[in-house]
C-alpha cells in the first residue's frame, strides 16, 4: 500500500473512532500528529457579553473557516519536528519565537495554537459549564488527588511532589475538553503554553487581527501587524493611539482593565471601557467573562513587551485553568515549565 493510502486510512480510522471529534495531519517528514476538530461557533452561543458573529479564532486571512485543528496534546519533539501524540513528554525550555519558527517548519498548515484558539476553548468550557481538571499538583489534580498521570520517568505520579511533567494522554478523561479521549488534554496545568497573537507593550493590549497569527506569512515579531483596541468603541487602531485599552495593576484611570498581579482573573475591573471593547476583549480571553469562572490566575508585568502563556503548570493548584493568563514573560524567556501546543489550519 502506498504511503499516501496508509496516511489516508489512518486519518479515516481516527475520524471514525472519535465520531468526528479528532483527525490526523502529517508533518513534512510524514509523522502523524493528532488534532481535535474545533468547529465554528457564533459569539452569541456563548451567552450575554460577547456580541454576535463568528468567533475570531475561525477567521483566518479574511476567510471564515468551518473548523480549526488544535493539538490534542502539547507539542513534543520527534525527529526534529513537533508532534501532538500520546505517550510523549512535552517539549519545554523553548522561547516564543523558537516555538513559532519550529512549528512553521514542521510542515504547511502547522502553527502554534494561538491566543484566539485558547480563548475559544476556554469559552466553550464555560458555556458548557464543565471545566477540565489537570496536572496541577505535581502529577495529579489538586482537586481530586486520585487523578494522576504518568511522569516523565514513566512512573505513576501519585506522590504529588517534585518536578512532575506528565506524559501526553496519561491523565484521565476529566482532564480533557470535551470529556472524551479525543478532546484537548492538559489545558489546565502540566506546562504553561505560549499563545501567539497577543502581547502587551507597557501595559497596552495589542493583538493580531482575528486569527491571522496562525499564518506562516504573519510577522509575530516586534514589528508585526499589531493592533491596539480603542476603549471608546472597540475598534482596532494603531499601537500608541490615544485612548486605547491598557492593563493596570491599580487605580481607576479611564481605558484600563485593572487586576493586581497574581490575582484571580475574575477580579478584573474595567474603567472607562465601552461595552463594544469589552466584548472584543472577553471573546479573546483578555477580560474576565464573568461567572461561572474558576479561580484561574492573572499574572502581569506592565514594563516593556510581554507575551502570553496560558493554562498554568504542574504546581499551580487552583491558580491554573483554561482562563489562566500570564503576561510576565519577554519573548526570549524559556523555562522548564513553558511549552506550547501544535495547531493546524487548513
Amino acid at each position: 500500500m502506498a504511503l499516501a493510502d496508509i496516511q489516508t486510512d489512518l486519518r479515516r480510522q481516527i475520524e471514525t473512532a472519535s465520531r468526528g471529534l479528532a483527525t490526523v495531519r502529517y508533518t513534512a517528514k510524514g509523522q502523524a500528529s493528532y488534532f481535535y476538530r474545533l468547529r465554528k461557533f457564533d459569539l452569541a452561543d456563548l451567552g450575554a457579553g460577547f456580541g454576535a458573529g463568528t468567533h475570531p479564532a475561525f477567521i483566518v486571512d479574511g476567510v471564515v473557516r468551518d473548523e480549526i485543528l488544535i493539538g490534542i496534546h502539547p507539542a513534543a519533539e520527534v525527529d526534529g519536528e513537533m508532534v501532538s501524540r500520546a505517550g510523549l513528554v512535552p517539549r519545554t525550555t523553548i522561547n516564543h519565537d523558537q516555538a513559532v519558527t519550529w512549528a512553521r517548519a514542521t510542515g504547511p498548515g502547522f502553527c502554534v495554537a494561538s491566543n484566539a484558539m485558547y480563548a475559544a476553548l476556554a469559552l466553550q468550557c464555560r458555556a458548557a459549564g464543565v471545566y477540565p481538571r489537570g496536572n496541577t499538583q505535581f502529577g495529579r489534580s489538586h482537586a481530586d488527588t486520585a487523578e494522576c498521570g504518568i511522569n516523565d520517568s514513566g512512573n505513576s505520579a501519585t506522590g504529588g511532589s517534585g518536578h512532575t511533567v506528565i506524559r501526553a494522554g496519561s491523565g484521565p478523561v476529566t482532564w480533557s475538553h470535551p470529556r472524551s479521549p479525543w478532546g484537548v488534554q492538559n489545558l489546565k496545568g502540566n506546562v504553561w503554553e505560549w499563545s501567539p497573537g497577543m502581547r502587551i507593550v507597557d501595559g497596552e493590549i495589542q493583538i493580531i487581527a482575528n486569527n491571522d497569527a496562525v499564518l506562516a506569512t504573519t510577522n509575530l515579531g516586534t514589528a508585526g501587524p499589531w493592533w491596539a483596541i480603542a476603549a471608546a468603541d472597540g475598534a482596532l487602531v494603531g499601537p500608541g493611539t490615544a485612548g486605547t485599552v491598557k492593563y493596570a495593576t491599580s487605580g481607576t484611570a479611564a481605558g484600563t482593565l485593572v487586576c493586581a498581579d497574581n490575582a484571580a482573573l475574575s477580579s478584573m475591573v474595567a474603567y472607562g471601557v465601552s461595552e463594544a471593547a469589552l466584548q472584543r476583549l472577553r471573546a479573546l480571553g483578555l477580560m474576565t467573562p464573568g461567572a461561572p469562572i474558576e479561580t484561574d490566575r492573572f499574572y502581569i508585568n506592565v514594563t516593556g513587551e510581554r507575551l502570553p502563556i496560558r493554562g498554568g503548570n504542574w504546581g499551580n493548584g487552583g491558580d491554573a485553568g483554561v482562563f489562566a493568563l500570564n503576561l510576565r514573560n519577554v519573548r526570549a524567556n524559556a523555562g522548564a515549565g513553558i511549552g506550547f501546543r501544535p495547531a493546524f489550519v487548513i
